[in-house]
């Protein structure tokens, strides 16, 4: 059985590469029929990536340890749960899963538009195949989760018991989801690119395949922290460890990539700032996967040193040099359409948005391969602890959530003063409430830049609840009914904006909570004896 799943995934690296070369065929001539058989080898990819993952979990469920991903990684007393979960706790395994989640997206998308973008499709299909191949290949020459031993041994070494929690079940496949489904825009955006196809009709055909990325990352992230919180010890859900900045990393370039997608799709602006974003977001991505796997960075995430660490690290400087090479050569066709009418717009505060997600990422980038960095520079390794990133990243951090606030008051275009004054009364006055009940409650004096953050916290949860009250009320008096009736009217009627605000109050929500916990911990040592 092992057996066809080696030959299963030999057969996948020969059908993308099929894959690729129908769609670039396709794509040259503009025969519709091959774009049609490009799409049908992905799925055929899909299905063979498939049987590779039922074999290898059989072989875990049945702790088959002539097999060498298992035998490394599970026993005969490990639970059934784990053995399932076991498979990306290793290498190879990982990889396959990445392969595998890239072949079912891309199946989605290519299903989805397989009566649109006809342009644009064939060279974003030649992406993702490419995509397929290169980790196809990098498991068969580098990797392989099919690797057999002989002789057999009697028992396996076992999953490492710091993998032994529900979160690390499933933080794996989260991350590595939401790193896979950014490939969806980039391929298209690269398409869009190569045909000059450049209005937002690709945005709106991805858009969803971006949100679930930055989901799916959110909640990896999320379930990594719970994973620390709960194995690491004392509390700590957050260490500015490479790899975990590795996956925040390509979060907050997708986060600034969705909103500023908005912005184009509304007002035709922001062309090239949107190709390069979602470019940097899965050049960050790759990143990440190549952390985990390079040995480059000391974590206790990564699987240690591999040979195919400089394999991925090509890949980012192709997709990046080539990327980059794309933009430049489109640039005046990424003229926008239109400028900013006034500073007291939507537009400009998205626009400040990503400048603050942007500067973020370059902060913690920074701090991430200073090691580096420093031993290029001086010849010396030195690093960067938990102290310099809250010294950079809280100032913006902080300024994120008051415009996370003002976002939602603005109108697209301009804003008049006396409408400004009338839209932020209630939320200034509900800071300025909440600042001072806070400072004289909770001694909040002591910690200006927590308390800083709770003022503007309280602004902007009073102004996204003013949101939802102005436009219940406005749906109330119109249609009648209860209030409550028109709240959820509202909502069900425009689920992307006020989906949205919902967003903007768990992000809030979120930082408060950093907030708290980490300008109002109490630490001592103490010295425990027996009993």
């Amino acid at each position: 059985m092992v057996s066809l799943g080696a030959a299963c995934l030999v057969a996948a690296l020969l059908t993308a590469i099929a894959a690729a070369g129908l769609a670039l065929y396709a794509a040259l001539t503009g025969d519709r029929r091959f774009t049609d058989a490009s799409r049908r080898a992905v799925y055929a990819l899909c299905a063979l990536l498939t049987i590779g993952v039922v074999v290898i979990e059989a072989a875990f469920l049945r702790s088959d340890f002539s097999v060498e991903l298992v035998a490394d990684h599970s026993s005969t007393t490990t639970p059934t749960f784990y053995k399932v979960t076991a498979l990306w706790s290793s290498q190879g395994g990982s990889l396959l899963l990445w392969a595998w989640v890239l072949s079912i997206a891309s199946s989605a998308v290519l299903f989805l538009t397989r009566t649109r973008h006809r342009e644009i499709v064939p060279w974003a299909t030649a992406v993702l195949a490419t995509l397929a191949a290169f980790f196809c290949a990098l498991m068969l020459f580098g990797a392989n989760p099919f690797a057999r031993l002989d002789p057999v041994p009697v028992e396996g070494a076992g999953l490492n018991p710091l993998l032994r929690h529900p979160m690390m079940a499933i933080h794996p496949v989260a991350l590595y989801s939401g790193y896979v489904a950014f490939s969806i825009p980039f391929a298209f955006a690269i398409g869009a690119l190569i045909t000059r196809r450049l209005d937002a009709s690709w945005i709106r055909s991805t858009r969803r395949f971006a949100l679930a990325a930055w989901t799916l990352l959110g909640l990896g992230l999320m379930f990594g922290a719970s994973w620390s919180y709960a194995e690491l010890g004392w509390g700590g859900y957050w260490g500015w460890d490479p790899v975990e900045n590795a996956a925040l990393m390509p979060w907050l370039a997708g986060t600034a990539f969705l909103h500023s997608i908005m912005v184009q799709e509304r007002r035709g602006m922001l062309k090239v700032w949107n190709v390069s974003l979602i470019v940097a977001t899965f050049a960050l991505a790759l990143l990440g996967t190549f952390l985990v796997r390079s040995g480059v960075l000391q974590s206790i995430h990564a699987f240690g040193a591999s040979t195919v660490g400089g394999p991925l690290l090509g890949l980012i400087g192709v997709v990046l040099i080539a990327s980059t090479a794309l933009i430049i050569s489109r640039l005046g066709d990424l003229r926008s359409e239109r400028r900013i009418d006034s500073f007291l717009s939507r537009e400009t505060v998205f626009l400040i948005n990503n400048l603050l997600l942007v500067g973020l990422v370059a902060v913690i980038f920074w701090g991430t391969f200073f090691p580096l960095i420093a031993e290029a520079v001086t010849g010396e390794r030195s690093s960067l602890a938990a102290p310099w990133f809250n010294q950079y990243t809280t100032p913006i951090g902080i300024a994120l959530v008051l415009f996370t606030g003002i976002g939602p008051l603005l109108a697209w275009r301009r804003l008049s003063v006396q409408s400004a004054l009338r839209t932020f009364a209630f939320p200034l006055v509900a800071a300025l409430v909440a600042t001072l009940a806070i400072a004289v409650l909770a001694d909040a004096l002591q910690e200006p830049g927590a308390l800083i953050l709770f003022c503007f916290a309280a602004f902007a949860l009073a102004a996204l609840l003013q949101e939802f009250w102005r436009g219940a009320s406005a749906r109330h008096s119109l249609a009648g009914g209860t209030w409550p009736g028109a709240l959820v009217a509202i909502v069900g009627r425009n689920q992307r904006r006020y989906g949205g605000y919902i967003a903007h109050a768990g992000f809030i929500l979120a930082m408060i909570a950093v907030a708290a916990s980490s300008s109002f911990q109490t630490s001592r040592d103490v010295t425990l004896e027996p009993g």
